[in-house]
């Protein structure tokens, strides 16, 4: 029995085991990890947390060519560096017990976020110069507990996801410079072109069940996560012609998730997740354009060409002393495509009781980014339809993470 009650106490070493998202870095444009929303399991009436992470991020594009419509193959100006600048992500997340087996969650968040930025000196500019895209997340599910037999839980929880999203696309258009005496073309200048769309506040739903078993730390869930249809609107705006209405559709992806933790030996926790994400849903966003006609385009369509993502981890976790606990996880996280290639993590973390009711986790990742390379495909409708293509590659590169959460328990 008393290996049985210390092997119960090691459900806190959750916190250690997954300090740092494993998509702090990759997994597309998604930060969130594997279950992350542990909240949802954790002892106590009243339950807040507060997590930070920030991103160190290291690629280089090289050997870029672009091709687009009546021009010559580009070849020169050929890298972009830190083309993926260093990024923070927040989020906070509360747990009620309403009864005393019916708790609510609730999670405030940035489930999505983009920032791709070649810049506007490689040749690639007229296809992409920048993307960046921001997300408002917020979460909210009930979470109900049925003891089946001796000792041994079955949860099922639900409730719905939402998110809003800012979309911005920056590049380069190639005009003609006339001679008003002439009429003739004399050369040719670069516009700054901004595709800057937003979203209303969208719905999805997420539902999820588990096994546990206290008296050994076992939990055993899985979880599935609907997609959510966003539609965006705002402007295309070119310089020196004008902004003008547009409007895009886009489907952010479901997801599968599993996870399983249980204790191992009087102190030890063992975990192992996996997570499929259907990016391959999100093939291209085509933004609609009132055009008044002319060089404004109908319509651009950006293909992206994603494919299903998938992470899997695995992590240990040891209580040293009553308050402290460290714990270390390892990660593959399968690229998508274009600038989101494999990745492969070793992360450390540690938890500190600073007081019975405040937990105080922090945790750091190291992140290999394989070699990789891509394309941005840009299409056009307008009085003449054109198409700018650049093909580019990197280096595989070591990124960083570092991450910050406390817990406050009633």
């Amino acid at each position: 029995m008393r290996v049985l009650k210390t092997l119960a106490q090691t459900t806190v070493l959750g916190c250690a085991v997954s300090m740092v998202p494993v998509a702090a870095f990759a997994g597309g444009w998604s930060t969130e990890g594997i279950a992350d929303y542990d909240l949802l399991f954790a002892d106590g009436k009243f339950v807040f947390e507060t997590q930070a992470t920030y991103a160190d991020r290291n690629v280089d594009f090289k050997n870029a060519k672009t091709n687009q419509t009546g021009q010559s193959e580009v070849t020169s100006n050929s890298s972009a560096d830190d083309i993926a600048p260093n990024i923070a992500v927040f989020s906070g997340a509360v747990k009620v017990g309403l009864l005393d087996n019916l708790d609510l969650y609730a999670r405030l968040n940035q489930p999505y976020l983009i920032r791709e930025q070649p810049g506007f000196d490689w040749n690639g500019r007229y296809a992409i110069g920048e993307t960046n895209a921001d997300a408002l997340g917020f979460d909210a599910m009930l979470s109900y507990k049925h003891e089946v037999s001796n000792g041994n839980f079955v949860r099922v929880f639900g409730g719905l996801r939402s998110v809003t999203v800012n979309y911005e696309q920056l590049s380069k258009t190639l005009a003609p410079v006339i001679d008003p005496s002439s009429g003739l073309p004399v050369g040719t200048i670069d516009l700054d072109t901004d595709i800057n769309v937003d979203s209303e506040r969208q719905y999805g739903y997420r539902i999820g069940a588990a096994f546990e078993k206290p008296e050994i730390a076992l939990r055993a869930m899985i979880a599935y996560e609907s997609a959510i249809d966003i539609e965006l609107d705002g402007d295309l705006t070119i310089q020196n012609i004008g902004s003008f209405g547009s409007h895009a559709e886009a489907t952010l992806p479901q997801s599968i998730e599993a996870k399983v933790q249980t204790g191992i030996a009087p102190k030890w926790l063992a975990t192992v997740g996996v997570k499929w994400t259907d990016w391959s849903v999100l093939n291209e966003l085509a933004v609609d354009v009132a055009s008044p006609g002319g060089p404004v385009p109908t319509k651009v369509v950006r293909d992206l060409g994603y494919s299903d993502g998938w992470i899997v981890e695995a992590g240990i976790g040891h209580k040293l002393t009553d308050k402290l606990s460290l714990g270390s996880s390892v990660t593959w996280d399968k690229g998508i495509g274009g600038p989101y290639s494999d990745t492969y993590s070793l992360s450390l973390g540690g938890s500190y009781d600073l007081a019975d009711n405040v937990k105080f986790s922090l945790g750091g990742r190291a992140i290999f980014k394989t070699s990789g390379e891509g394309s941005y495909d840009i299409s056009k409708t307008a009085a003449i339809n054109s198409e700018v293509n650049t093909d580019y590659e990197y280096d595989s590169s070591w990124n960083f993470a570092v991450s910050s959460k406390i817990r406050v328990a009633f």
